[in-house]
């Protein structure tokens, strides 16, 4: 059986293509952060919450619960302690719901190989706004640059967190997926794309690269993204 960690999770696409072809699994973890996300992942993957579970909760109980993750109304900033106390209460006890029944470490710069369960595969498909054609309408083309401080060097959190585990002994993921847009390829961001990929190969991992097309898989939709599928070998580079 496949278990999963589904970082930058969202509503949980990766899972939902392992559901579509029968792939047996259990998703141990996800990170996401934005409460939009989290509350949809939710719903799909578990079903109807039953927040009554929460009655005990008060205001100041559950904005105490709440307050102890990093959590974003609108995928940029985290929201404020005054933000978390103007939720209604249907709401505050929904994302805490989402929260603990995902196991969800909710924010990738916190997330370490301790706090993390074992998987044997790990996705990550981190934002993409720094590298996307459209990103250049407002000036964001530093892509994966690691000194860029954007949303898409989000990715080297993962860099981050796999190089804790190499250096805890805790055993690497079996399997990486990344998915993006496809523009990780052009010109202005293969460099760093190759960076990646070069760490990668030094823990020991093969790397495949597709780019493949939503329309010729039954999707009526003309879109290209990149993905990246990496499996540990016993070739570890010293």
């Amino acid at each position: 059986m496949l278990k999963i960690i589904e970082t930058f999770s969202g509503i949980g696409s990766q899972v939902q293509a392992l559901k579509n072809i029968n792939i047996e699994h259990e998703v141990t973890s996800i990170v996401e952060w934005e409460i939009g996300a989290m509350y949809a992942y939710d719903i799909l993957h578990n079903g109807p919450q039953n927040i009554k579970e929460y009655r005990h909760h008060t205001r100041d109980s559950i904005v105490k619960e709440i307050s102890k993750y990093t959590i974003s109304g609108n995928g940029k900033e985290p929201l404020t302690e005054r933000a978390l106390r103007n939720l209604q209460m249907s709401q505050a006890k929904a994302i805490l719901y989402a929260i603990e029944r995902n196991n969800n470490l909710v924010d990738i710069k916190s997330v370490t190989a301790k706090n993390t369960p074992d998987a044997n595969l790990l996705t990550y498909s981190f934002p993409c706004q720094d590298l996307s054609i459209s990103g250049h309408w407002h000036n964001q083309t530093l892509g994966i640059n690691r000194d860029a401080n954007n949303r898409s060097t989000l990715l080297w959190e993962i860099e981050r967190l796999l190089i804790d585990y190499d250096e805890s002994d805790k055993d690497l993921p079996t399997f990486l997926l990344m998915e993006n847009v496809s523009n990780i390829l052009s010109p202005k961001h293969i460099d760093n794309f190759n960076e990646w990929l070069n760490f990668l190969e030094s823990l020991g991992y093969v790397n495949q690269v597709y780019t493949l097309n939503a329309k010729n898989f039954g999707v009526p939709q003309n879109r290209d993204r990149t993905y990246v599928i990496s499996v540990l070998t016993k070739d570890k580079k010293k």
